[in-house]
């Protein structure tokens, strides 16, 4: 499939709609993804009609229960139920049984009991159906959707599914993943970010597609495999590359909760283009309004500890 396809699809998926507890987002949706690429790899499933069965129930609620956090329970019938509006999945009506979901129409799903009573199947759009159905590229989905949401777990979510649970070799990543990945997270951390650079707060967008910041890992992708938000900055050009030269750094700080830069005292003031870097020394950095999208502290620590100056 070509890239711009999988771009799509990825886009969709590394931004589910989620239910969230002031910074917690419920884990439900991405689970029951997970739960449906392990019983197609099982052959449990083979057509494009997923039933809410029992098979489902007992390995949705097997994944939930690694990934769980703080209050989330394993109500599968949430995600079976309200994925349909995020626009690659419907519910398909038993006979005499009218269309059960419409968007904004309730704030609760349905029973299990209900909803195996009045819906014959869930299905996927043909194009996302027409990945999963393949072996390789279901792999890739599969470590897209731990990569965005679940990083911290993927030797638990592997031994679950079978994988070899230890991560691969730099030269096997890139076969692993979707091809779009990269313009995936990049889409999500712009938005984020509002298109506007952490550091200097540049904002340059053309026609909602041309920006000129990028989407930076805190820690590099190859290291953490973590495409979550809070492991991605979005910076413009130069201080990407001056990021990841190791030359500005986020780094913790007790009276910002985002973080603020530090600079490399190799850094010269004296010289006109270090000038403009020398002065984010201190400053706090550009976060995205919503809280729960600040850089994580472990990124924050990991780039501050491989800034090689002492302060």
């Amino acid at each position: 499939m070509k890239q711009h396809a999988w771009q799509a699809w990825l886009e969709r998926i590394y931004n589910l709609r989620r239910d969230k507890k002031d910074l917690h987002e419920r884990p439900h949706k991405p689970v029951l993804l997970l739960a449906i690429i392990d019983l197609l790899d099982k052959g449990a499933i083979s057509d494009n009609a997923i039933p809410l069965s029992d098979d489902l129930v007992k390995v949705f609620k097997r994944y939930f229960g690694v990934v769980r956090m703080r209050d989330d329970q394993p109500t599968i019938q949430n995600p079976f139920y309200f994925l349909s509006g995020d626009g690659f999945w419907e519910l398909v009506p038993k006979k005499n049984e009218r269309v059960l979901y419409q968007a904004g129409s309730v704030s609760r799903a349905p029973s299990v009991a209900e909803l195996r009573r009045r819906v014959a199947f869930g299905r996927f759009d043909a194009g996302l159906w027409e990945l999963l159905h393949e072996d390789h590229s279901r792999h890739q989905l599969r470590e897209a959707l731990i990569a965005r949401y679940f990083p911290e777990k993927r030797v638990q979510l592997a031994a679950i599914a079978g994988e070899r649970t230890l991560l691969p070799k730099a030269d096997e990543i890139h076969d692993e993943l979707p091809p779009g990945r990269d313009a995936a997270f990049r889409r999500t951390i712009l938005d984020v970010y509002d298109y506007r650079c952490a550091a200097c707060g540049i904002r340059v967008l053309l026609d909602q597609q041309l920006s000129l910041v990028q989407a930076a890992h805190l820690i590099p992708f190859g290291i953490s495999r973590n495409d979550k938000p809070n492991n991605g900055l979005a910076l413009c050009p130069n201080h990407h590359w001056a990021m990841d030269q190791h030359v500005i750094a986020p780094c913790p700080d007790s009276r910002h909760r985002a973080g603020i830069w530090r600079v490399h005292t190799r850094l010269d003031d004296r010289i006109e283009g270090q000038k403009d870097l020398m002065s984010l020394s201190g400053r706090p950095l550009l976060a995205p309004r919503e809280e729960k999208f600040h850089p994580a502290p472990e990124g924050l620590k990991w780039r501050c500890e491989h800034l090689t100056a002492t302060y």
